[in-house]
């Protein structure tokens, strides 16, 4: 904790927003798929990371923000599709709607964001490839794949990116919103 009480580090990640309809529609496809099994904690929580940044020093959110600030962007349509397991290779540990999109609005914003949090030396992207998707439930243990029913969840507009904070707590991490960007 810093003088004034506010920590010395935050755990940053700079997500698309998904609508509350749309989040509806997850959360009840959740509720048939995940309800009566013990090992999968649900998410709710829902977004789409296009950066996740980890701990940065609380006197550089500033800076985040106003790199982010820098951004245009179109709304980006999307499509869910069918539900996977992640990672893709290896011990499964999550369960993911994967996005499609028809012009790459959404994959250029995620580029621009890394971009230009790399360019002000705020952020080391990952080496894997950028998965476009929302964790919809992770295993208690690492779990073995199990059959999944087809999600029926309409497309949508992403209008927002946010900064946001993750404060991890026992019974999953809390989000909370710092900064918010629209769609121009």
């Amino acid at each position: 904790m810093s003088a004034a009480g506010a920590p010395a580090t935050l755990r940053l990640f700079v997500a698309g927003d998904i609508p509350d309809a749309t989040r509806r529609e997850i959360a009840a496809w959740q509720q048939r798929v995940f309800a009566r099994d013990p090992d999968v904690r649900v998410n709710h929580a829902l977004h789409i990371t296009l950066a996740f940044l980890g701990s940065v020093s609380s006197d550089r959110v500033e800076h985040v923000a106003d790199a982010l600030s820098g951004i245009r962007f179109p709304a980006a349509r999307v499509e869910i599709e069918e539900p996977v397991f992640l990672p893709l290779r290896g011990v499964k540990r999550a369960v993911a709607l994967p996005f499609r999109e028809a012009d790459g609005t959404l994959a250029r914003l995620q580029t621009e964001v890394s971009e230009a949090l790399v360019a002000r030396g705020l952020y080391e992207p990952s080496q894997r490839p950028w998965l476009p998707h929302v964790t919809v439930a992770r295993f208690r243990r690492p779990g073995h794949p199990f059959s999944l029913q087809n999600v029926n969840v309409a497309g949508f507009g992403v209008v927002r990116m946010v900064l946001y904070s993750s404060l991890l707590e026992r019974a999953g991490a809390v989000h909370t919103p710092l900064n918010v960007f629209p769609a121009s």
